[in-house]
């Protein structure tokens, strides 16, 4: 295997470079709030990811960082670097993953097409493009580390079929939790349950849970960055419990045409 929350908003106005004249700021998830307001009332299951989705970037946008595995203690296990081009607001929803090398040569490229009934169609090319013969799912884990293509993609958020789980406080944020399932079978998750900022409308939590319902990973989101009043995660950390390791994925430049 979904994207801060609390506070009052800080917009830089800047490149990630420096550059005046960018509506483009980073937030902690401690830090992105606006002033407090009443919570709204709850909405149905469908009605909550419409939302979220409506906060998304639909204009073409550039993520370049790198994905870092460490130990419990801290200790850098792995590190991959990464540039994504999102444009989930073509005709045809599709978003391009580039992972490279320690020395920044680009060793593959995945494009992910979201099709009509929610699921993603993914090929997989190495840099001199060869096709793959078997490309990944989107719960086979990225380059040994503990995110999978469900976490870059964010692809159940367009599932269809959600139904809505309970409510639930997130560090100081009330969510409204909502369950989806792979619109097609994915081996090793029978379900996402995702924790919705319920006034934001922006995805805090999600966990990927196996066919017996037992969760099998967590991923969370630590930094956002805001592009005009859309948003997009800019650290995301996650965990599998008891592996003794976690991955974070962080973005260092966010970049539109």
């Amino acid at each position: 295997m979904c994207a801060g929350l609390l506070g009052t908003l800080a917009v830089s106005g800047e490149t990630p470079g420096g550059a005046p004249g960018r509506q483009e700021g980073v937030v902690s998830a401690a830090d992105a709030d606006e002033p407090p307001q009443p919570e709204p009332p709850p909405l149905n299951a469908g009605a909550v990811l419409a939302g979220t989705l409506e906060r998304l970037p639909t204009s073409p946008v550039t993520l370049r960082g790198e994905m870092i595995v460490r130990r419990q203690r801290g200790v850098v296990l792995r590190q991959v670097p990464f540039a994504i081009h999102l444009d989930w607001g073509a005709p045809e929803p599709r978003a391009e993953y580039r992972l490279s090398d320690s020395f920044g040569r680009v060793e593959e490229r995945i494009t992910a097409i979201r099709q009509s009934d929610g699921s993603s169609l993914l090929t997989w090319h190495r840099e001199d493009g060869t096709p793959a013969t078997n490309p990944p799912a989107l719960s086979d884990p990225v380059r040994d580390t503990d995110l999978t293509w469900l976490d870059l993609t964010l692809a159940f958020l367009w599932w269809p079929g959600a139904t809505l789980a309970g409510e639930a406080d997130f560090r100081g944020s009330l969510c409204d939790i909502v369950q989806v399932v792979p619109p097609t079978p994915l081996p090793g998750c029978g379900a996402m349950r995702l924790w919705i900022d319920r006034r934001l409308r922006f995805l805090r939590q999600a966990e990927q849970l196996d066919e017996d319902g037992t969760t099998v990973r967590r991923m969370w989101v630590s930094r956002v960055g805001k592009i005009g009043e859309r948003w997009m995660i800019r650290d995301m950390e996650v965990e599998r419990p008891g592996a003794g390791q976690r991955t974070k994925l962080h973005v260092e430049d966010l970049d539109t045409p």
